[in-house]
């Protein structure tokens, strides 16, 4: 078996003149940066019937080749630009879930050079243009809308049925040229979050995506010699999965295997889908990471088939907590011969700032800077903010349909709002670690800062397992308190629970750490409202604007004071 990283990754630091420290990694970027379109079409003159996607289709699974891939996408090009008059520029936006139907039409775009735009499905599930909506059609100026069939934007926005874009034999018989392009065409619009205002329109240029993979590909050999066999859930309006992953995929010739949303009722079926098709990399957020490790901690026979060619696990550094870290580390001990990476990133890097330059030996790591780029840590307020420079970094931002400039500092590094560390692993590698959100971060009324994200990870790691999560409060208050969303085991062990804040606060005594006032949420985050992202976990400062009051009574004496046991 190849090597899994590059041997040898090191951290390059150069200093300024301005006393600034630059670090960038001792693995170059390639020369040659292929556009995405020609690396699917290499395997589709390789491999034409090996499977690109596979999605479930009526109890079943219907799968796509990569010759059908891109014969399907070179057609339905000739649809788009004939009967639908789009030209190179013009957007296309979708609300598509992941599957054959969404990959085909993202790769038309590619062929064509339109800008493909995935929505966020539920702003739109009602298929008119709202308050809600109004924003991201501003920003990406659609000359066409497309959904999946029944879908009430066919008739509420005048989209186009995903229906009305099928293709047959005849349509794949004369496909034409693809579209001529450049790396800085932009292939797409991705959309950030939204959690602290309006959300923004963030350009993807074809030169983002080839900088992108050729990176992970030489900080990653193993994805080259193993092309990734990944069981993906993501949703493909997020960059994670609706660009890295799959675009991971089609770079390398692997293959993806469209999965539903993790939950109690869908586990059985991944963890059947795993044992079918034997992922080689499984990227995963800590909802799912926590679900899968529920089913297959017990089952040696069910653990073996997902490791079988098992490579890596990969979640993203900053999102773990230190209980689900030692069940995924004794995982990793028991079961086959994986390891464990991790990496940072934001939709306006493409998906990928930095990369693990080995194994992980525990959580927070982000890694190492993507060949080419460079990683700057900038002094805020007593932390060092994570700013980053490199052909990844997206051209603009769209905001109320107007280009605006990404936030850049004097040297023309993004400032990604994300407090760094560095640190010294055992083996003398230097990486950087997450030290929480800056936006997170607020003072007490004292004027004394609290550090958010160090503050809830060291309370989770307090308490496990038993709290999911915690939303603090106390901006320009006199103290702390929280609300804490109790695990299974929490519910049914309060008094211990709060003997743990009680410890944490023995140990943490200053009104910067210690938890004055607590009380347990009786319901789960409310996604609908914002409060939980697509990857399961708590927007704290939506939560917070949402829940004013609870946490007004919480500082009024409501709730609980920590008690010993």
């Amino acid at each position: 078996m190849g090597q899994l990283v590059a041997p040898g990754q090191k951290l390059v630091e150069q200093q300024l003149a301005d006393g600034r420290r630059v670090y960038s990694s001792s693995i170059p970027l390639p020369d040659e940066l292929p556009d995405i379109l020609v690396r699917l079409a290499r395997w589709a003159k390789e491999q034409p019937d090996k499977v690109l996607l596979s999605e479930p289709r009526e109890g079943a699974r219907r799968s796509i080749s990569y010759g059908e891939a891109l014969a399907r996408a070179r057609a339905l090009r000739q649809v788009l630009t004939g009967r639908y008059g789009l030209r190179k520029g013009d957007c296309v936006a979708t609300l598509a879930p992941a599957g054959i139907d969404a990959l085909v039409l993202k790769l038309a775009c590619l062929s064509g050079g339109f800008v493909h735009a995935a929505l966020p499905p539920f702003p739109f599930r009602d298929g008119v243009e709202t308050e809600a909506t109004s924003s991201f059609l501003e920003n990406a100026r659609p000359r066409l809308i497309v959904a999946p069939s029944g879908h009430p934007a066919i008739q509420g926005m005048d989209a186009v049925s995903l229906n009305d874009l099928a293709v047959d034999g005849s349509d794949m018989a004369t496909p034409g040229v693809d579209e001529s392009v450049s790396p800085d065409d932009w292939a797409a619009i991705f959309f950030t979050s939204g959690s602290t205002g309006a959300p923004k329109g963030v350009p993807i240029t074809r030169g983002m995506v080839s900088s992108n993979q050729a990176a992970i590909a030489a900080m990653w050999p193993f994805v080259v010699e193993t092309p990734p066999v990944l069981v993906d859930w993501l949703p493909w309006h997020h960059v994670f999965g609706g660009l890295d992953n799959i675009f991971k995929v089609i770079w390398n010739g692997g293959a993806m295997h469209v999965d539903a949303a993790p939950g109690p009722a869908t586990i059985e079926a991944t963890a059947k889908l795993m044992a079918d098709v034997c992922p080689t990399m499984h990227i995963a957020v800590p909802l799912g990471l926590r679900l899968l490790l529920d089913r297959l901690e017990n089952d040696d026979a069910g653990a073996l088939a997902l490791t079988r060619n098992l490579r890596a696990i990969f979640f993203a550094g900053a999102g773990i907590d230190a209980d689900l870290w030692r069940r995924l580390a004794a995982f990793r001990d028991s079961h086959g011969d994986f390891q464990v990476l991790s990496g940072y990133g934001a939709t306006e890097a493409a998906s990928t700032i930095t990369l693990s330059p080995a194994p992980l030996e525990r959580p927070g790591e982000l890694g190492h800077p993507l060949p080419g780029h460079s990683v700057a840590l900038v002094d805020i307020d007593g932390r060092s903010e994570l700013r980053v420079s490199g052909p990844n970094i997206a051209p603009c931002y769209l905001i109320e349909g107007r280009r605006i400039d990404l936030p850049m500092d004097e040297h023309g590094f993004y400032r990604s709002g994300d407090a760094a560390v560095l640190r010294l692993r055992s083996d003398g590698v230097a990486v950087f670690g997450f030290d929480g959100r800056l936006a997170e971060d607020f003072k007490l009324s004292s004027g004394v800062k609290v550090r958010t994200g160090p503050l809830r990870a060291g309370l989770l790691a307090q308490c496990a397992p038993l709290a999911d999560d915690i939303v603090i409060s106390g901006e320009n208050r006199d103290r702390l308190v929280a609300l804490v969303f109790p695990s299974p085991a929490g519910k049914a062990r309060p008094n211990e629970l709060s003997a743990r804040i009680a410890a944490w606060n023995a140990a943490n005594p200053s009104g910067s750490t210690a938890i004055a006032r607590f009380d347990l949420a009786t319901a789960p985050a409310d996604r609908s409202k914002g409060e939980q992202s697509d990857k399961g976990q708590i927007v704290q400062s939506r939560y917070l604007r949402n829940h004013a009051d609870l946490f007004e009574a919480l500082q009024a004496g409501g709730g609980q004071a920590p008690v010993g046991a």
